[in-house]
């Protein structure tokens, strides 16, 4: 028996690089599943080797079974868990670093911007998510990506809530989503120090032990009827809108008890919390709004509100909602609201959100979640793109007299698999984070270009022609989109980085669960 588990130790042990290296550029995370229990297999084995081996010493036996409840003792004494990264491995920290009270802004005064600057401040704009047009290409004329020649310099610093949203930049203001205590807690920072102006609590709080804690989506600012307006959404499903310069309400609409569900009910259909940033077209704001299948008022795609009033205007398609954000987009001549959803992505007329056409693109919003952007190529082709394994696809949607037709133009599992990212076309090309690995795809063919350095599953924007990388360990980065070869990096933040950047003037936010960073990069 002993020697059949030595056996069996060695054989897992082997296995284990073998796995690492046929799974590895098919998924990381299914390679480190794959290779983490190979390697506990092993482990296992020996220990049975050594509890059934006849001639070891039962106290040799307890001491060797007793030494990994000591280790993991002694390890879980100094280091607590902290959640998961992008591929699903366990993060620790040190004890004492969760202990650190909440502290206000540390501004760098030599560091602040310059006199003309702030007379400007209030014109530097991000108004949503992925930047005014939401399609990562950021034209920053204040902004220096030559960090080469000079790196940003930090403004302020500032500890955070949980969450995974992004900035929005507006009127000097920078605001995001985060989570204090029992609410979500929409934040207006002034850009320049990264003190607080207004702070807005949503009741609510949504956590998955492998998606973290916090509110996922970006605010989206905008300006109607000569008012500028913050529109959010929590991870609970609350639209609302409240005025940029205070903070003050203006309304509010629930998703949930507009499906007839509760928090539990939607969290078994959405499980990582509901991530869209608002759409605003016109006089209304689109938003993903889902169901249960055992809510007696079904499942819908989208739904539209009044950016006045915040009433519904209409609700249609029948698809599970995912975690992308509705995209505005002109297919063929026509413009339309185009939705990634559980299982397909759809396209929808404006005016009543009526299903224009469909294309499947599976997935399971309780599962291997679609979370990337549809991103449009040209006058009829979409490019979509996921992660787990399943990579990306080109559609082409054309009509001829009212009927629309899709058709798959070329699918390809190992480019573009987008986890928790998006796709930025720029100059012909398609740029991404594919399963962590920044590269460039020709994306009417599909045929990579180049593979980059690895940054995670962190985010990127193209900006002024060269593209900024915020990876998933903290670091910021500028890469040569022709070569993508580092022009140069600095670490930022510390732990894990899902979110977004923001870029308004010469000024860079970044920010994850515990930390934001304002920098600034002007242009000489």
């Amino acid at each position: 028996m002993s020697f059949a588990f030595s056996v069996l130790a060695i054989a897992a042990l082997v296995l284990a690089p073998i796995t690492w290296n046929s799974l590895e550029d098919v998924d990381r995370q299914f390679a480190f599943f794959g290779t983490a229990g190979c390697i506990l297999a092993s482990v296992f084995c020996i220990l049975l080797a050594v509890l059934f081996h006849r001639r070891i010493p039962w106290l040799i036996k307890l001491a060797v079974w007793a030494t990994p409840a000591f280790a993991a003792w002694g390890f879980l004494s100094l280091y607590e868990f902290s959640g998961f990264d992008g591929e699903v491995r366990p993060q620790f920290r040190l004890r004492t670093d969760s202990n650190r009270e909440r502290t206000q802004p540390t501004i760098m005064p030599d560091n602040r911007s310059t006199p003309a600057e702030s007379d400007r401040v209030r014109e530097f704009v991000f108004s949503q998510f992925l930047g005014n047009d939401r399609t990562g290409v950021i034209d920053a004329p204040e902004f220096s990506m030559q960090w080469d020649q000079a790196l940003p310099s930090i403004v302020w610093r500032r500890e955070i809530g949980a969450g995974w949203s992004g900035f929005a930049i507006a009127n000097g203001l920078a605001i995001t989503l985060h989570q204090q205590e029992e609410s979500e807690v929409v934040s207006a920072w002034r850009l320049e120090s990264g003190e607080t102006v207004w702070e807005h609590r949503i009741p609510g709080r949504h956590f998955h032990p492998l998606g973290g804690l916090g509110p996922r989506s970006t605010p989206t600012v905008v300006t109607h009827a000569g008012k500028t307006w913050v529109l959010v959404q929590s991870a609970l499903g609350i639209v609302k809108c409240l005025s940029l310069e205070t903070g003050d309400p203006l309304w509010q609409f629930d998703l949930l008890q507009r499906t007839g569900i509760s928090q539990s009910e939607s969290e078994q259909e959405i499980m990582w919390g509901r991530s869209a940033s608002p759409l605003v077209i016109d006089n209304e704001v689109i938003v993903p709004l889902g169901g249960s299948p055992k809510a007696g008022s079904g499942i819908h795609s989208l739904i539209a509100l009044d950016i006045a009033t915040g009433a519904e205007k209409w609700i249609n398609g029948e698809a599970q909602i995912a975690y992308a954000s509705p995209a505005l987009l002109t297919l063929d001549g026509v413009e339309q609201i185009v939705s990634v959803n559980e299982g397909n992505v759809t396209g929808h007329e404006i005016a009543t959100g009526r299903v224009l056409w469909e294309s499947p693109w599976p997935s399971k919003s309780n599962g291997d979640a679609c979370a990337s952007q549809p991103v449009q190529i040209d006058g009829t082709k979409v490019l979509l793109g996921k992660g787990y394994a399943q990579g990306s696809k080109l559609i082409e949607v054309t009509q001829a007299t009212g009927i629309w037709t899709v058709k798959d133009v070329w699918a390809n599992t190992r480019t573009l698999k987008t986890k928790f990212t998006n796709s930025v076309i720029y100059d012909g090309k398609a740029y991404a984070l594919s399963d962590g690995v920044l590269e460039c795809v020709e994306p009417l063919a599909g045929t990579r270009e180049w593979r980059g350095p690895r940054y995670g599953q962190g985010q990127m924007l193209v900006v002024n022609g060269t593209i900024l990388v915020s990876s998933e360990d903290g670091r910021i980065a500028s890469v040569d989109r022709i070569t993508g070869k580092p022009i140069a990096e600095m670490p930022v933040l510390d732990g894990i980085t899902w979110n977004p950047p923001s870029i308004a003037g010469p000024y860079l936010l970044v920010r994850n669960a515990t930390e934001a960073v304002c920098l600034h990069s002007p242009l000489d």
